[in-house]
């Protein structure tokens, strides 16, 4: 298998994960956080895995023969010991960022659409590793069929993971927030068995499988998108009414491709830094639709800290903005 080829495929899953980041409309993740989940997705997780699957058929196929390791290794150990891997990474980041961002008491992973941006980024790292796994032992033919039809197997499954664990600040009860996260492993590691029992069992069927994991992955986020765009119209209107935010600006928010259309047309005439400053305010409005929606749910004195910081460096974004237009 060719360097060349190789290049590809990890360029194929680099343009991928930059792709689910962008799918994300309203809040996007930043990418000192994104990164490191993709690297532990190529190198630590897929490390782990290689570990314990090998050492789990060795042990299987000593006790009950190899026949029997070459079924239980992908149908029962690869999805527990592969999605386990991926999720600890998520794990991780979560707490990264909830300590971050403690004292703003807003936690950066937080949602549905969080918990799928970062289950797909660790996902897509480990499916390249993978695939350049299986290339050099069964050769360039395998490592493209993998990379054209299965690019986006583990991305889908971890997302369920990502997803439990995005909703943990969601939550107040504090027997969900472990349930949750544990439910959502449980989902990635179902699939993947299904999956992998399926390619076992059946061969090329298990990408009519993939096809309709893939499917249902679009409809979460297509579903949680819709959430996202009624929070930013609710939890934003009283603050027209307040002066917080101007009625151009309300009807600019919820709409993704109305923004992007207004900061393409400020880039092309050349008003940098009114892009710059839109961008940002822009991105605190959209902040504190969702500190106001967790505000409303639980209360918390930090909570609504969030909540005034957020008015107040709208208003400030606001205030910078009509410094500069005076001559």
């Amino acid at each position: 298998m060719s360097g060349a080829l190789v290049g590809v495929g990890v360029l194929q899953a680099v343009i991928y994960l930059l792709f689910i980041r962008a799918v994300d409309l309203y809040e996007r993740e930043a990418l000192r956080y994104v990164i490191p989940v993709f690297l532990w997705g190529f190198a630590v997780a897929t490390t782990a895995s290689l570990f314990f699957n090998t050492v789990a058929s060795f042990t299987i196929s000593s006790i009950a023969g190899q026949q029997v390791a070459n079924f239980l290794t992908p149908v029962v150990v690869a999805p527990v010991v592969e999605e386990s891997s991926k999720g600890l990474a998520l794990l991780l980041i979560f707490l990264v960022a909830y300590l971050a961002a403690r004292r703003r008491g807003l936690v950066e992973f937080s949602g549905v659409m969080d918990g799928i941006v970062y289950g797909s980024a660790v996902g897509f790292g480990f499916a390249i590793a993978e695939d350049i796994l299986y290339g050099m032992q069964y050769g360039a033919e395998t490592f493209v069929v993998r990379r054209i039809f299965g690019g986006f197997a583990h991305a889908a499954f971890t997302s369920l993971t990502g997803i439990g664990i995005g909703l943990i600040p969601w939550v107040h009860n504090k027997a969900l927030k472990v349930i949750l996260p544990l439910l959502g492993l449980a989902g990635a590691i179902l699939l993947h068995a299904i999956f992998n029992f399926t390619a076992t069992v059946f061969g090329p069927l298990a990408y009519v499988v993939m096809l309709l994991v893939v499917l249902l992955y679009i409809l979460i986020i297509v579903v949680w998108l819709a959430v996202e765009r009624r929070t930013i119209r609710t939890e934003l209107r009283d603050e027209v009414a307040a002066g917080t935010i101007t009625s151009q600006e309300y009807a600019l928010l919820p709409s993704y491709f109305r923004r992007t259309a207004y900061y393409l047309r400020l880039l092309l005439t050349g008003h940098l830094s009114t892009w710059s400053r839109a961008r940002k305010l822009h991105g605190a409005a959209v902040d504190l639709a969702v500190a106001k929606r967790l505000a409303r749910r639980f209360g918390a004195p930090t909570r609504e800290q969030r909540v005034l910081f957020l008015r107040q460096k709208i208003l400030n974004l606001r205030g910078e903005a009509a410094a500069r237009t005076v001559p």
